[in-house]
């Protein structure tokens, strides 16, 4: 019997040192065959039997020729329609700032470019694996990660998750948290409560103490120059578009939608807004990336009585909204659209439930002992105290409950057993080099933990999974 040869892998992003790094250390000494890589830099050298560089790519998202001879047929194209819709919207990510990448007909002539490349890639170099150092929320990355699938290809993402030192591998952005969720059923249903390792057991200590703002809501740590570069372009509003009509325009209909706090005793579900374009809305929130959605959906199945409380996004820019969209959300009755300046915190422990499509408040709220109604595909999604539904009248019946005391409540055990079926499914380490700025690991043990992780998916990526 012939040995089987070593597999073919296709690496993109891998664009910071940290990346980098770790990357040059698993490959040294793997036995890999074919090594492709896409991104800004060719970091890997020699090493790369094949290098695109994508720093053109990434902001305007066109290539040289097609010089690949395989091409996609007619049939393959019109599975991938579900793809496109997602990536004509992640396209906002690059062409807001020009008028022209407005127009559908050049998005759709991107995205079949894009489309075509990225099939010729993967057929005529015989590309077994995709590695993607980050969730695809990107076109030409969302595109990678779509066609690789569709071609039955070993397609793996990293994600770091708002839980210090903590990411993920995961082959599917629609269940790459469905290991977690499964894990918890069987330690719950076992009755099986194991010790936690040191860095969830921080979490839980952290969560259940005093509250306060994730590090990247903090700029105290940051350079003085930075600082002041912020300060004066969330005074002055001051987007990177250069387009202060828009920030203006957008501006007055925010301030239009506001509304007062409901009166004391009202009750209420707080929806912290997302920042957008992000990925945890895109593609982490699939059809609840319209925002909006979410909000009418919750709006309608509340109880009577009841009133939404929403409040933006600190960081969001005037100019990354459409004036629209606060105009919809202000001419729903009960829904207040609050003030920037209330406290989050005191907005979710004077709830009677949180709403989020993927955010961080939502796992607050957990440890809050407040309801969470998630509508995305959130690292918490199936936690103790949660629900996800995306039918108003599931979510109606969800909302009575709450409303009339009968939601299941969570014990601190079953919390527990979620940190751990966490804490089975992910890794230690920094793959996003902004989580530096909050971690207990150096960023030397970082790489160390990142190159053996990624030596392992290198290694037997058909086989690969959380215990190796």
């Amino acid at each position: 019997m012939a040995d089987k040869r070593a597999p073919n892998v296709l690496f993109f992003g891998f664009r910071r040192p940290l990346n980098q790094q770790a990357l040059r250390q698993a490959l040294a000494g793997s036995t890999v065959g074919r090594v492709g890589l896409i991104s800004r830099s060719n970091s890997l050298g020699e090493r790369a039997d094949y290098y695109l560089s994508a720093k053109h790519g990434f902001r305007a998202c066109t290539f040289d020729s097609n010089p690949f001879k395989a091409f996609p047929s007619a049939e393959f194209l019109r599975g991938q329609q579900t793809s496109e819709v997602v990536v004509l919207r992640m396209f906002d990510r690059i062409y807001r700032k020009f008028s022209a990448g407005q127009s559908y007909e050049i998005r759709k002539r991107l995205y079949l470019e894009q489309v075509t490349w990225v099939y010729g890639i993967i057929q005529d170099l015989e590309f077994d694996t995709v590695i993607l150092s980050d969730i695809p929320h990107t076109p030409f990355a969302y595109i990678l990660y779509s066609v690789a699938r569709a071609l039955n290809k070993n397609v793996f993402f990293l994600l770091q998750i708002p839980i210090k030192d903590t990411f993920i591998i995961s082959r599917s952005i629609d269940d790459m948290f469905a290991p977690v969720r499964t894990e918890y059923q069987r330690l719950k249903a076992s009755g099986e409560l194991p010790p936690l390792s040191p860095r969830l057991q921080k979490e839980f200590d952290r969560r259940s103490g005093k509250k306060h703002k994730p590090f990247y809501m903090s700029r105290r740590d940051l350079p003085l120059t930075r600082r002041v570069a912020d300060w004066a372009k969330w005074t002055f509003r001051i987007d990177t578009n250069l387009r202060p009509h828009r920030s203006l325009r957008n501006g007055f209909a925010y301030w239009r939608a506001c509304k007062p706090m409901p009166a004391a005793g009202t009750p209420y579900v707080y929806f912290p807004l997302h920042l957008q374009p992000e990925a945890t809305t895109l593609p982490m929130g699939d059809i609840f990336v319209d925002q909006y959605v979410a909000v009418e959906m919750l709006a309608r199945a509340l109880p009577r009585g009841w009133v939404v409380v929403l409040k933006e996004h600190p960081a969001q820019r005037m100019a990354k909204r459409d004036y629209r969209f606060y105009s919809r959300l202000g001419r729903i009755a009960n829904v207040h659209l609050v003030s920037r300046d209330e406290d989050t915190f005191t907005l979710t422990e004077n709830s009677r439930a949180v709403a989020s499509i993927t955010g961080t408040p939502g796992w607050e709220a957990i440890f809050a002992g407040r309801p969470v109604i998630v509508f995305g595909n959130a690292y918490y999604r199936g936690a103790p105290g949660t629900v996800s539904v995306n039918d108003p009248g599931e979510l109606a019946i969800r909302l009575d409950e709450i409303d009339r005391g009968v939601f299941p409540t969570r014990a601190t055990e079953d919390i527990l057993r979620y940190l751990a079926a966490l804490d089975r499914c992910s890794y230690e380490g920094i793959v996003d080099k902004v989580f530096l700025r909050d971690s207990d690991l150096s960023e030397q043990q970082s790489i160390e933990n990142y190159t053996a992780i990624l030596k392992r998916l290198i290694a037997s990526p058909e086989t690969f999974d959380r215990n190796g």
